[in-house]
């Protein structure tokens, strides 16, 4: 079968949108630089627009809130889709061997999650739709977490 066909139209799409295919991807070392820069790139954009979401909440108030999420949520997107590929490509990233997904980068990332709530809850009042929406991230931000401990020990008790 070819390679075309055994990807699908999700890795197609995404080798297109990365140029996978692009001359520059056949000298190995410069590959693996390239690949290790932009994982470098894309930690720090995972981590800094977090942040940045909730510094526009505290100091921008209410009308801030809508840039504010969209800020928010679009590392949520970008990692779903580096998951979503990782998979599609045969890699499981919870059962990968090294990887340690629930440390302090997950307590981190809650932490962000309720600051961001928080300051929502500050500008917008705890009533409403903002309100409950703030609440319900909250409460999913925890369930969240308590999900990839569960996921990670049931990974752990399957390769033993």
């Amino acid at each position: 079968m070819n390679e075309q066909v055994r990807d699908g139209w999700f890795v197609r799409a995404a080798a297109r949108v990365g140029d996978l295919g692009s001359p520059f991807y056949e000298e190995e070392h410069q590959r693996d630089v390239w690949n290790e820069a932009s994982a470098v790139g894309f930690q720090l954009l995972v981590w800094l627009l977090p942040v940045a979401a909730v510094v526009s909440v505290w100091v921008g108030g209410a009308a801030a809130v809508p840039y504010a999420l969209v800020v928010l949520l679009v590392p949520g997107v970008a990692s779903w889709v580096v998951l979503a590929y990782a998979q599609a490509r045969g890699v499981n990233p919870l059962t990968a061997q090294g990887v340690r997904a629930l440390r302090w980068r997950a307590v981190v990332m809650v932490g962000l999650l309720v600051a961001f709530c928080a300051g929502v809850l500050r500008v917008q009042g705890s009533s409403g739709f903002t309100g409950g929406a703030a609440w319900g991230a909250v409460l999913g931000g925890v369930l969240g977490v308590v999900g990839v401990a569960l996921a990670q020990r049931r990974a752990r008790r399957q390769r033993a």
